[in-house]
């Protein structure tokens, strides 16, 4: 049964039908009449007793959504709720902006708690953050409805939502929709530069985005996230120099912004030096105080193993960093490191042991620190990569089995990445069945994950689709970015690119 994904429509069908009609600058209420002062400014309402909690709240979104500062703008969010604990719509922020799943879900469960404190507006918002990490998709889709409805001239509300979209939701082409018509009745919202950007590189429309960077970084000269978006941009793009030399400038005007550090190594380990990736790995990983990020960074770190074709030393250094995830408490990394090392490990029997142990990390306590739609859509990337594990193997019915279960996940949830997921592992079964046709119609619907694009290729290939397979090679070969996927699969097509030009030439050289 083929299981669609309507529900951004419904969303957009509000978005695109007045939404910033007439922009305006988001600002807090003033303290004891939010209500009042949401009427007059058009944004959305801040209801607190405290001065400082919605100073502190105001600061948080200027940190975490306007200047890009993470860790700031959570400690923002941190100050707000301690000074007002009754602060529901700054629980909901924290536990929607935070990294950390104890402190989302505690988070996240005191908004709900003290949700009756809020306006009712303040309460559409407490659900859409809650909704979305909750995995109450729908629930959360109709109360930003119902916002943005409300709210058409509230700048950072439509911002907030198409960011959603693009890079949580994987509908690129939505938000790209939302802030167009933001940057339409304001040119000079610079956020919606930066997001506009990023919903184009991530629709596979990078070409489109190095304009409004440029009109980003004359936005705000003397701003590191400019030059650090611009650099993730050119990154994308394959332009590993240009992409270095943002960063750098970023680093520059701020030596402290962690995120171009990262970037740099990043950039290092795509251009096949991970000795100096691993060396600027560490300088970011000392420069970030957040343990999950910390962590984050050091699975960036250990890959570069694999990337060097160092399987031992990667699988000791993921099994060390495991030992400490776990420690941590923070199971979606602990997740994260096992399906890692099932991607690269050339054994199958020890593939699904990996997979098996990352599934396991997500059940039984982990399973309550953990909110449902996080869980899920991390649950659906391991039965994803056990689908193409198995089916890259030949092994039909452990494919089949990962499939069965992400039947079942995609039948209730309404996330895109588990709906990605199925269709991916529903294209890999048909693949190892040999039903290429079906396969290849499968596994378009998931465009932008690399694992399906390598078994595109190889369906189109073995259906006689010559042509398609190239380009599908040539698409896989051409992004670049940190996921395991990428790290797994796009050098392999490199490679099988680079072997066809060998062989096209070789051929061409004997018919002379």
């Amino acid at each position: 049964m083929k299981i669609r994904k309507p529900f951004p429509w419904i969303l957009i069908a509000i978005l695109t039908s007045g939404v910033v009609a007439q922009a305006q600058d988001a600002a807090p209420a003033p303290a004891g009449a939010p209500a009042v002062a949401a009427a007059s400014t058009g944004t959305v309402p801040v209801t607190t007793s405290s001065v400082a909690a919605q100073r502190a709240y105001e600061l948080g979104l200027v940190e975490r959504e306007d200047r890009l500062f993470v860790d700031e703008g959570l400690e923002f969010f941190r100050q707000a709720v301690k000074a007002d604990p009754q602060f529901a719509l700054g629980h909901a922020a924290l536990g929607y902006f935070t990294a950390d799943p104890k402190e989302a879900t505690e988070q996240s469960e005191l908004a709900a708690k003290l949700i009756d404190n809020a306006s009712p507006d303040e309460q559409l918002l407490i659900r859409w953050m809650n909704g979305t990490k909750n995995g109450e998709t729908v629930e959360a889709i109709s109360a930003m409805n119902d916002l943005l409805a409300k709210y058409p001239n509230d700048k950072r509300l439509a911002n907030l939502a198409a960011e959603w979209l693009c890079a949580n939701q994987g509908a690129s082409d939505h938000g790209e929709v939302i802030l167009v018509r933001l940057l339409k009745a304001d040119p000079r919202y610079y956020p919606a530069m930066n997001n506009l950007a990023y919903c184009y590189a991530l629709s596979g429309q990078a070409h489109l985005s190095p304009p409004l960077m440029d009109q980003y970084v004359a936005a705000l000269p003397n701003e590191p996230n400019p030059q650090d978006s611009y650099g993730e941009i050119m990154r994308i793009l394959g332009d590993y120099p240009a992409a270095l030399d943002h960063y750098q400038k970023a680093l520059e005007i701020n030596p402290t912004f962690n995120a171009s550090q990262v970037g740099i190594a990043s950039t290092y380990a795509l251009m096949g030096d991970q000795k100096k990736a691993r060396a600027q790995y560490l300088v970011a990983i000392k420069g970030t105080k957040e343990k999950t990020t910390q962590l984050n960074y050091r699975i960036l770190w250990a890959l570069t193993y694999y990337r060097e074709n160092k399987p031992r030393i990667a699988r000791e250094e993921f099994r060390k960093i495991d030992e400490e995830a776990h420690l941590a408490g923070l199971p979606v990394q602990e997740a994260e490191i096992h399906r890692t090392t099932a991607l690269f490990n050339p054994d199958f029997a020890g593939a699904l042991k990996d997979l098996d142990e990352a599934r396991d990390d997500l059940s039984g306590k982990h399973k309550i620190q953990l909110l449902p739609g996080d869980r899920d859509n991390e649950l659906a990337l391991i039965l994803q990569t056990k689908a193409f594990v198995a089916a890259s193997a030949g092994k039909t019915e452990a494919a089949e089995t990962a499939l069965a279960l992400l039947a079942d996940m995609a039948q209730t949830s309404r996330s895109v990445p588990v709906q990605n997921s199925y269709h991916s592992a529903n294209g890999a079964v048909l693949f190892a069945k040999g039903d290429y046709a079906g396969a290849i119609a499968e596994l378009q619907e998931d465009p932008q994950n690399p694992l399906s694009l390598h078994l595109l290729a190889e369906a189109q290939s073995k259906a006689g689709q010559n042509a398609d397979a190239q380009k599908t090679l040539e698409t896989l070969a051409a992004i670049s970015d940190e996921r395991v996927e990428t790290a797994f699969a796009a050098p392999q097509a490199r490679l099988a690119l680079k072997k066809g030009e060998t062989q096209q030439t070789a051929q061409g050289g004997g018919t002379r």
